[in-house]
């Protein structure tokens, strides 16, 4: 499963060419790039890597050479493609080639259904699947610094040589317990599709969870989506083109003139010289919005209410590493959070009488959440389940207790 010998560079289009149709013969290729993403507003492509259970090739774009043949197999429905925390990766197929990519298996997802932690590196997943230990030298190296060392390329190289082998191992753990196919849709749910932008996300970030106003979480919204635009207008990071402080000082002061704009700490002075103007007119317009509602932000703020949500919190966790499932695989907290307060909500509402209704699910039926644990979290938080677990001592880990 690992090819022999050293790797190949490919510095002529004839020579990609040849190798995507060495893949397609192969019906199997291991992807990976290496890019800079803290200097433009999509990631720069410096490097890509790609590998067979015969060959391993790098092609750098950097020097001329055009990928976009083996982009074309990587999106080849017929064409198996692996990879390790390849969202990135991905999107820049999918970008290039303007279109989706298929059958694609991420074996981050897939090592986190085996009972390795979510994130993992693939250092941690080789030396656990496959007793193979990885260099680490050039983790943070530049990689659009020319020409690349002997080091760097072997570094490069060996990020897919291995992957064959180790998808193998772990491919035949997954359909012994039967998660094969949770692994594969995860990893089309999360690489198939387009990049979702979740402005709420950069929200929390943004707020680091300070809890605030409906107006001015209005705001920020609004802020985060015009953030994105400039950011794409000046080909930089988001946090680059306005950090997330100076997101907060803007909500806090509510700058409405441009002037008044400029004044922000922490705000770059191109963005708020050639921005001003829009960054006020957006601050003017949220106030003119009404204002966004957290049905559950009162809730929430009774401690026990906090406290049950976090004792269920807990105890996902617990059945999660029983079962030899990431827990935030499965769900992020604040998902967990929005759920529980919803069917908390609902169970008042019904004791007052004022209405009825199902209690939502915590994850779709067709889901494999569902398979995996969502049966048993469904029964146990209205108290026909149990959590029952005991300590194996030969595998040195907590197993259910059936």
């Amino acid at each position: 499963m690992v090819p022999k010998g050293e790797h190949e560079v490919l510095s002529s289009a004839e020579a990609v060419r040849e190798f995507a149709s060495h893949v397609r013969a192969e019906g199997l290729v291991a992807f990976d790039t290496e890019f800079i993403g803290e200097e433009s507003f999509r990631p720069r492509i410096c490097l890509v890597q790609v590998a067979t259970t015969a060959r391993v090739a790098l092609i750098d774009p950097l020097e001329g050479v055009d990928p976009r043949p083996i982009y074309e197999t990587v999106a080849d429905p017929a064409v198996r493609t692996l990879v390790h925390a390849g969202e990135q990766d991905i999107g820049a197929v999918r970008e290039a080639l303007g279109g989706a990519v298929a059958n694609l298996v991420d074996t981050q997802i897939a090592v986190s259904l085996l009972g390795l932690p979510w994130p993992s590196s693939l250092g941690t997943t080789l030396e656990h699947f496959a007793s193979l230990r990885l260099g680490k030298a050039h983790t943070f190296t530049e990689w659009d610094r020319r020409p690349l060392t002997a080091s760097q390329m072997h570094y490069a190289a060996d990020d897919v040589r291995y992957l064959p082998m180790a998808w193998d191992a772990v491919r035949t753990q997954l359909e012994a317990r039967g998660r094969l196919a949770w692994a594969l849709q995860e990893s089309e749910v999360q690489l198939a599709g387009e990049l979702e932008f979740d402005p709420d996300r950069q929200m929390r970030r943004a707020s680091r969870g300070e809890n605030l106003r409906p107006a001015a979480t209005t705001l920020l919204r609004e802020l985060v989506l015009l953030r994105r635009e400039i950011a794409r207008e000046t080909d930089q990071p988001q946090r680059v083109a306005i950090p997330d402080v100076a997101l907060m000082e803007l909500v806090r002061r509510k700058p409405e003139r441009a002037d008044a704009v400029r004044e922000i700490r922490f705000l770059p002075r191109p963005v708020a010289g050639r921005y001003g103007d829009r960054i006020a007119e957006c601050v003017r317009h949220a106030r003119e919005l009404p204002p966004t509602k957290d049905e559950h932000a009162r809730l929430l703020e009774d401690a026990a209410v906090r406290a049950r949500i976090d004792s269920m919190w807990l105890a996902l966790q617990i059945r999660c590493m029983a079962e030899d499932l990431a827990p935030n695989l499965l769900c992020s907290r604040s998902e967990f959070t929005d759920w529980c307060a919803a069917r908390i909500a609902l169970d008042r509402r019904r004791r007052r009488g004022e209405m009825d209704g199902e209690a939502p699910a915590p994850f779709r039926a067709d889901d494999w959440r569902t398979k995996a644990v969502g049966v048993w979290l469904q029964e146990f938080v209205e108290g026909r389940g149990t959590l029952n677990i005991r300590w194996d001592s030969q595998s040195g880990a907590i197993r259910p207790v059936d």
